[in-house]
């Protein structure tokens, strides 16, 4: 490649450059490094919101490489020192183009006046180091990448922060903010390889933790929106006793392969205990790799949303030219359906005399073989009470509203944990609220000691566990335990006053229960004021005491 075929050649992205210069350096073993450089977020006419766009792909005004053999060697005379530059004069430089389109290569000269070595370039060369010069190095991403990180990690990262290029500085403070709310959080970055460029970003909160030990026996696990048009939001879910969804782990990614294993991996690393636990895990229907499931959740069923089975086949039979779609429809929900297996193959018999062949071979191949997965007379039990394709479908809706003007990562995470931010009861209710319920309903000296405790309450970070007996809080010192309706405690506060003490205060705040319950007071009738002294609060209330 020589001088004139690089001149005038333009790159619509950094990266795209980058990509190319490796590839020209592997080729001539040469070495550059960044002699000087001018960020475009220094240019007057970036900070015109209609410019983002190419200030994120570009990254620079100018740029200026040179071989690694330029030295600067001083020469002292008496005082005076000067300064002579002397060695290799290679170099290429970069520049906007007019239009601010792109970056062109406005000069260059390959000509190197020494041997390029094979050996030290093998050595040296670091494939994505142009990405160091703006943010992170490549090597620290690529020692934490897949890895679990904490909030002494996040603001280790900060300081090597050398600018916010490629959205990682906000995402980094997002983060921070993440664990200095909730340091129990479980985050793992995933980089591309070589270059400072977030790919996954899978995380769950100290309370999702709390809802899937609790619930771990069927979880759900689907695609639920797109972010910003570069990364799509996958959600796993875990089913209450009531059959509601709560989402207890989130995965923000490209496109990449194994998200399956990735996701499951990671949330059997934050919670371990759950992994003998979980007896079914229903899959979206565009979710592949089932074979993993067996592997990471040794007793789980693994099921595909059966609604979802429905619309993908229609939608595929419309596509391959199928007839009427009132007569195809009630096709494929006699087929999901099935309560037997005789009803399922009289079912394929259906279809097989009503649609293309093209389907027919399409079926055969893609889901005939996986028919115990979602056909109803296979289905795991719970999976036919709970309409998982409705569940999905709720968290798709209420996502699509919280991250509606989420544009970059670090404003999705920031949105996401705070859809999951504890909050009071009937989520309206602040602590001054809370207080001044209990001083209405209690006695002077009882509400002040509930008040006290609550104050103390959010003060401390507590680690908290639920048990098959109800919950055990540490506060580094000692362990207390509750029981699961967390109305009672083992400390001393509260065995000596039957009042709310922190701790039951904490565990209630990080399960969203909530904080001003009537039954906390059941058991200690004296600490209330007479029925017809209270004011404020119904007095239908207090029949459940």
């Amino acid at each position: 490649m020589d001088e004139k075929s690089l001149l005038g050649r333009k790159f619509f992205s950094l990266e795209e450059f980058i990509s190319f210069f490796d590839e020209f350096c592997q080729q001539t073993k040469a070495l550059f490094f960044v002699k000087n450089s001018t960020p475009l977020s220094k240019c007057k006419w970036a900070s015109d919101p209609t410019t983002s766009d190419v200030v994120v792909a570009l990254k620079y005004s100018s740029l200026r490489l040179a071989c690694i053999e330029v030295k600067a060697n001083q020469r002292t005379d008496g005082n005076r020192k000067e300064s002579q530059i002397v060695g290799c004069k290679a170099y290429l430089v970069l520049r906007i183009s007019e239009q601010k389109k792109c970056l062109v290569i406005t000069d260059c000269c390959l000509s190197h006046n020494h041997a390029l070595c094979p050996i030290e370039f093998a050595y040296y060369f670091k494939k994505g180091y142009l990405y160091n010069n703006s943010c992170l190095s490549t090597r620290t991403t690529n020692n934490i990448s897949k890895q679990f990180i904490c909030g002494e990690d996040i603001r280790r990262l900060l300081c090597y922060c050398k600018t916010g290029d490629n959205g990682i500085f906000e995402t980094l403070h997002s983060l921070d903010a993440l664990f200095t709310n909730d340091p129990g959080a479980k985050v793992k970055l995933v980089f591309v390889d070589n270059q400072v460029v977030i790919k996954t970003f899978f995380f769950l909160t100290s309370i999702m933790r709390s809802l899937c030990q609790r619930y771990p026996m069927m979880l759900v696990f689907d695609r639920m929106v797109s972010v910003n048009g570069e990364f799509e939001l996958y959600t796993v879910l875990c089913i209450d006793d009531e059959g509601q969804g709560h989402a207890c782990a989130y995965c923000l990614t490209r496109k990449v392969p194994d998200l399956l294993r990735f996701t499951l991996v990671s949330f059997v690393q934050s919670v371990p205990e759950v992994k003998f636990k979980v007896a079914c895990l229903v899959l979206g229907a565009e979710v592949e790799d089932h074979a993993v499931v067996k592997e990471l959740l040794p007793h789980a069923k693994v099921q595909i949303c059966r609604s979802q089975v429905e619309h993908l086949l229609f939608r595929k039979a419309q596509e391959m030219g199928s007839p009427d779609n009132e007569i195809i429809w009630p096709l494929f929900l006699e087929l999901t359906s099935a309560n037997s297996e005789i009803a399922y193959m009289q079912a394929v018999k259906n279809l097989n005399a009503t649609l293309p062949k093209d389907f027919m071979t399409y079926f055969w191949k893609h889901w005939h073989s996986c028919q115990e997965m979602w056909v109803n007379c296979w289905a795991f039990k719970r999976t036919k009470e709970v309409d998982c394709g409705k569940l999905i479908l709720q968290q798709q809706q209420k996502l699509a509203v919280s991250l509606r003007s989420s544009t970059t990562i670090a404003e999705c995470i920031l949105d996401l944990v705070h859809m999951h931010r504890p909050k009071e009861e009937h989520e309206s209710l602040t602590e001054d609220e809370v207080i001044t319920r209990y001083h209405a309903i209690c006695k002077p000296e009882p509400a002040s000691l509930i008040e006290e405790e609550l104050g103390f309450a959010g003060l401390v970070t507590y680690a908290i566990m639920e048990t098959k007996d109800g919950f055990i809080l540490n506060d580094g010192v000692s362990e207390f335990c509750m029981n699961h309706s967390l109305t009672s405690c083992s400390c001393t506060i509260h065995t000596s006053s039957l009042l709310p003490c922190r701790h039951l205060f904490a565990t209630r705040l990080r399960n969203k229960n909530p904080l001003f319950d009537l039954k906390l007071l059941k058991n200690n009738s004296d600490a209330l004021i007479p029925v017809h002294k209270r004011c404020g609060i119904d007095e239908e209330d207090f029949k459940l005491l």
